[in-house]
């Protein structure tokens, strides 16, 4: 419910809703808030992206990915309760530093690629892979998030999703009649190849002056059209001053135009074999002991909230009524993650043992600095 958190600071802003520090009442574990408002969720005629990010979250459960612990409802809201990531993502970080040193590329991209697994795993595809969709924690491990563009691979899958630039060739192709060609779990590591590319360079390859001057030069009268025609045509350049031999030939073979021949295309373990990821400890990695070669700065790394800004409430949005069916469409919202719940329920006896004192929950009415240490 609710009513069992306390709302802290404004972390961000989703296309439904604000997304918010909260403190767990009975509890006191700090989460993040994700809330979504039914009314403009029907404004853009998106139930089924909402719907799509609660079940694939609920369907994952991995440390490279950001975990759903609670999904409930209100009347005029969903919710989702998250693993709270204060960290900032890292396509802030990398507008900041320009690009990554060798050891912290390593450490993102493998975790990236895990988790992408651990989704291709329960048969979603991800279809939005971009830095501003990996996050920080507060320790320096880096988890992907946002899945309401994943979705079940299905014999017909088809069109593009996600953002442009990073999008895979397939998205983009059409049949001899016109129509959208299908894809399968291949997009995302074409995805994954523009991010490694862009962590090593500071540049995604289809997102670059290149990229565009390719597209313009070969007739395309719009910045759209030009790159994804970059996407479809063009043979990316890795230069020696930025990218060592195995570095290139790892991009090179992630953006590969056959998704059939594409690094990834049998699953993670061609790409950790790559002779790029030689010394990587594999499994200091996948059981999460890998200490991060990058720690964050302590304080909360979003926006203020004056940049953040508020929703409109105009006269489209005060019109737009939810009905019971609309109702109906969010009648398996509610969930709780079992091992979170445990946890919580651990964490508050061992408090109980430790002080002889029964943990109090939190007082809704109290007022409560912003800051989270």
């Amino acid at each position: 419910m609710p009513e069992d958190f306390f709302v802290m600071r404004v972390l961000g802003r989703g296309g439904f809703g604000l997304v918010t520090a909260c403190k767990k009442g009975t509890s006191g574990k700090l989460y993040a808030m994700k809330v979504m408002n039914k009314r403009r969720i029907k404004m853009k005629k998106s139930e089924q992206l909402a719907l799509n990010e609660r079940y694939a979250l609920a369907a994952v459960e991995s440390n490279f990915v950001v975990n759903l612990k609670y999904s409930f409802q209100s009347k005029d809201e969903v919710y989702l309760i998250l693993d709270l990531m204060t960290g900032g993502d890292l396509g802030f970080l990398l507008h900041q530093r320009g690009r990554f040193p060798k050891r912290e590329c390593q450490y993102y991209t493998a975790r990236i690629m895990l988790g992408l697994q651990a989704l291709h795993d329960k048969t979603y595809v991800y279809r939005d892979l971009k830095p501003e969709n990996c996050l920080l924690a507060d320790d320096g491990r880096v988890k992907i998030t946002d899945l309401g563009l994943a979705i079940k691979v299905t014999p017909d899958l088809h069109g593009a999703a996600g953002t442009r630039g990073y999008w895979a060739p397939e998205m983009l192709r059409r049949d001899k009649k016109g129509k959208r060609k299908p894809y399968g779990h291949s997009v995302d590591w074409f995805s994954f190849g523009c991010c490694v590319a862009e962590f090593i360079s500071g540049s995604n390859p289809f997102r670059s002056e290149a990229a565009l001057n390719f597209g313009l030069d070969s007739g395309k009268q719009t910045k759209e059209k030009a790159i994804d025609y970059a996407t479809l045509e063009m043979d990316p350049q890795f230069p020696d001053d930025k990218f060592e031999p195995e570095a290139a030939d790892l991009c090179s073979r992630l953006l590969d135009k056959n998704e059939k021949t594409r690094l990834g295309s049998s699953g993670c373990e061609e790409i950790m074999a790559h002779p790029w990821f030689k010394n990587m400890n594999w499994e200091a990695i996948i059981s999460d002991r890998k200490r991060p070669p990058f720690v964050p700065a302590k304080d909360v790394n979003a926006a203020s909230q004056s940049e953040i800004g508020n929703f409109v409430e105009d006269k489209a949005y005060q019109a737009m009524v939810i009905t019971e069916e609309d109702e109906n469409v969010y009648k398996y919202w509610d969930w709780t993650n079992p091992h979170a719940f445990a946890a919580e329920v651990i964490e508050f006896l061992i408090y109980e043992r430790k002080t002889g004192e029964p943990l109090v929950p939190t007082n809704h009415s109290a007022t409560c600095c912003c800051t989270l240490l």
